[in-house]
């Protein structure tokens, strides 16, 4: 299927929430893909049009990052869309309109959120459209939470937490992809955004040998603009005990067609930066 497909959406065959590639323990790197799944779980039934709902993820940073393996590092790949649950949005970024009851906790749906339709569970496609002609039982979504979005940040944190174990360090990077023109503002963005929570997630060593790769290999580099980064450096990042976490936004026309989005001669060059940043933080032999 092609990713623009009109036709309904691809279902998962195992209820498997992620995939794991490279967990062999021999570097400190973890790259985790949390918004570039694929896979429709069977009780996913939006009523929208699928390019509505899969314009939503981040195409293909999967095949740009796996090459980072062959340097050692481990790639943690969410298989479901964001759509169906974000992982990098925080556990009570919901809207109450969106569900058919009340929730049993406090909700704090965020501003970005409410607008975009993209909280925790996202409410409208790319174009605005509405994914769902009803409201959501709660049931619905606190199952959405409990199969898929908490095992995906056990297992990041899981898999942090050994690597600091062995390595006395961990490094996470936190792999995303962002349109070429911002939607709200029309203004072209950096090809490379690294997100450091304005400087809270990562000791400022570790965004500097990220942001040297991709700078002596061409590559226009920013800081936190126009994304600091989201749930998931805040949830696991912790530098005071050796778990230094960032974020990295890539210009998605570096690598595809945006209006196609058939990959092109771009992703190469992209894959090295993936596999040199794995080889300068893996440690010596």
């Amino acid at each position: 299927m092609s990713p623009l497909s009109p036709t309904d959406p691809p279902r998962s065959k195992s209820q498997a929430p992620f995939h794991i590639v490279g967990d062999k323990t021999t570097s400190p790197l973890v790259l985790d893909v949390s918004r570039s799944g694929t896979s429709y779980p069977p009780d996913f039934q939006p009523t929208a049009p699928f390019p509505a709902l899969h314009r939503k993820i981040a195409p293909y940073v999967e095949r740009v990052v796996l090459p980072s393996t062959a340097e050692g590092a481990t790639v943690l790949r969410a298989q479901f869309p964001p759509s169906f649950v974000d992982p990098n949005r925080p556990i009570d970024d919901i809207d109450p309109e969106l569900l058919d009851g009340q929730w049993p906790t406090p909700t704090n749906p965020l501003a970005g959120s409410l607008r975009s339709g993209s909280g925790l569970v996202h409410s409208l496609g790319t174009d605005y459209t509405p994914l769902y002609d009803r409201k959501l039982p709660v049931a619905e979504v606190q199952q959405r939470i409990s199969r898929y979005y908490t095992p995906y940040h056990s297992t990041l944190s899981a898999l942090l937490a050994e690597r600091r174990h062995v390595f006395g360090r961990a490094f996470q990077l936190s792999c995303h992809s962002m349109s070429s023109i911002g939607p709200r503002d029309g203004v072209k963005r950096p090809q490379i955004c690294l997100g450091d929570l304005n400087g809270e997630s990562a000791a400022p060593e570790y965004g500097e040998t990220v942001a040297k790769v991709f700078r002596d290999r061409g590559y226009e580099v920013s800081l936190n603009k126009p994304f600091p980064g989201n749930e998931l450096l805040r949830r696991h990042a912790s530098p005071a005990t050796g778990i230094h976490s960032l974020q990295v936004e890539l210009r998605r026309d570096l690598y595809l067609d945006e209006r196609t989005w058939h990959l092109h001669e771009g992703l190469a060059p992209l894959q090295d930066c993936f596999t040199a940043i794995a080889a300068a933080l893996r440690p010596p032999a």
